[in-house]
This record gives structure tokens, C-alpha cells and sequence, in this order.
């Protein structure tokens, strides 16, 4: 599952850059403002992919580390009489 949630958010984070940055084709906007780079708005499409990349990322990781571990079951006078799965934190 983390695999599929690791491809999932970089895959989210690619399609958010590449639509932030993607720039009209007309020859009109380019000679209104004199064929100047506006940066801007891809640096701002960038940050917020890669702001919404790592929160996601961060969603997707416990913030503890559990394991299973098998504890041995008792009967009332002390014999074990099977295992049982517990959780551990």
C-alpha cells in the first residue's frame, strides 16, 4: 500500500507542476509583454506541488511504529494453553 500511495502522490505532484506551468501559445501574449519570462507563476505552481506532495506523504506514514507479536495465552493455574496476536506501540 505504501508503494501505491508513494506513485499516487508523485504522480499527483508531476500533473499539478506541469499544469501550473503551462504557458499560452499565442504570439499575441508574448509581444504584448515583449517576450519577458514570468517565472513567477511556475515558481508559486512548483512550491504548492511540492508543499501538497510532502503533506501527503506525511499523511501517509504512522506517526508511531506498531508490530504484531505472539504472547502466550494461560490457563488459571499458569499452563499455557495457546498464543494469541497482539499489537504492540
Amino acid at each position: 500500500m505504501k508503494k501505491f500511495v508513494t506513485g499516487a502522490v508523485a504522480a499527483a505532484t508531476l500533473a499539478v507542476t506541469v499544469l501550473a506551468s503551462a504557458a499560452p501559445a499565442e504570439a499575441r501574449w508574448r509581444h504584448r509583454h515583449h517576450g519577458g519570462w514570468h517565472g513567477g507563476a511556475v515558481a508559486a505552481g512548483v512550491v504548492g506541488a511540492l508543499a501538497l506532495g510532502a503533506i501527503a506523504a506525511s499523511a501517509a506514514q504512522p506517526a508511531y511504529a506498531c508490530s504484531i507479536e505472539r504472547r502466550p495465552v494461560y490457563n488459571r493455574w499458569g499452563d499455557v494453553v495457546g498464543w494469541r496476536r497482539v499489537r504492540v506501540c
